[in-house]
């Protein structure tokens, strides 16, 4: 019996089919025996659609489509992949019943990120560190709730974790002084001191974007001593938690995706607003467990760039199959 081929599918070819599939995606899953594979990212992805989840969901029913999900093991990524088939509307159900969504400042860290790309104008660093601050705290208050029946749960734990709020504010608080004086955001301000950005890097074509984009950032920071691993995340840097653990290939995947993204490389649109954050960081999530597949299918020209740049540096043998407005492009990355 031959080995399946699955094809990744990103939430826009979803939506093409759902639209009257002008590129026949379908007939094409079906004449080569494709798999089609959604993640828990695409779950997401279909609850932002309101009004169109059902919808979405019986498209993937009628594909056949299996879902993906990553093997853990001690609270962390084996990187290693369950390919389920299960009826999808239960894993809709299970999705539903058990997620817990992000609180509006994302504990400090993606509302940060927003900030760094020129959003949340009217808050400073200061305010949304503290907001963060205080919705951990709320986290970890319903969390303490859970452990008070566990017998191996002390009161020295208990203080230890009721601390954590009011350490992380004092150790902010240096960092979002320092963000705070600043007038422009530190994207501009990055781009604005290295002569980098969108208008710079887009003219970078493959093959090895991604050493042709470190050259760049090398030449534009010297006497910086900087490591091509360690800058695009594919090796953990020394203050990251489990830092002696090596990243999964997902995750490798997702930390070039990210570094290309900030440094404007084909960067995604609408990067200082809530709702384009977080579309970016669906499409890096694809890229990452794409990696598993045999196939991404994708009609977002940002996306696909700078998955092929990730997957060709890491010698990830997925290929790309790019869906432009009339036409349909193999990428082999």
């Amino acid at each position: 019996m031959s080995e399946e081929i699955l094809g990744y599918l990103d939430h826009n070819i979803l939506d093409s089919i759902r639209k009257g599939d002008p590129h026949e995606i379908k007939n094409l899953l079906k004449d080569h025996n494709i798999t089609p594979i959604y993640s828990l990212e695409n779950l997401k992805e279909i609850k932002r659609s309101v009004g169109s989840e059902d919808i979405f969901l019986s498209t993937l029913q009628e594909l056949g489509a299996k879902y993906i999900e990553p093997i853990i093991e001690k609270n962390l990524p084996t990187g290693s992949f369950n390919i389920n088939k299960i009826d999808v509307f239960d894993v809709w159900k299970w999705f539903i019943e058990n997620e817990e969504p992000m609180p509006e400042y994302g504990y400090g860290l993606t509302s940060m990120l927003e900030k760094f790309y020129g959003g949340r104008t009217d808050e400073s660093f200061s305010d949304i560190f503290s907001k963060g601050s205080d919705e951990l705290k709320t986290l970890l208050n319903e969390a303490l709730k859970d452990l008070d029946s566990e017998e191996a749960f002390t009161e020295e734990m208990r203080t230890a974790i009721e601390s954590l709020p009011e350490l992380l504010k004092g150790q902010y608080q240096q960092i979002s002084q320092d963000l705070d004086s600043h007038e422009q955001s530190p994207v501009k301000a990055f781009e604005k001191a290295t002569g980098l950005g969108a208008l710079v890097l887009k003219n970078i074509k493959p093959p090895n974007v991604v050493v042709q984009v470190f050259d760049y950032v090398k030449n534009s920071m010297e006497g910086v001593e900087l490591d091509i691993n360690m800058f695009f995340g594919v090796t953990p840097q020394l203050h990251e938690a489990n830092n002696n653990r090596e990243k999964t290939l997902s995750e490798k995947v997702n930390g070039i995706y990210h570094q290309l993204n900030f440094l404007g490389y084909y960067r995604d649109t609408g990067m200082k607003n809530t709702r384009g954050f977080v579309r970016s960081s669906s499409d890096m999530t694809h890229a990452g467990v794409a990696s598993f597949c045999h196939l991404l299918l994708c009609r977002d020209e940002g996306l696909v760039v700078k998955a092929s740049a990730a997957y060709e540096y890491l010698g990830i043998k997925t290929k790309i199959v790019y869906f432009q407005a009339n036409k349909k492009i193999n990428k082999d990355t």
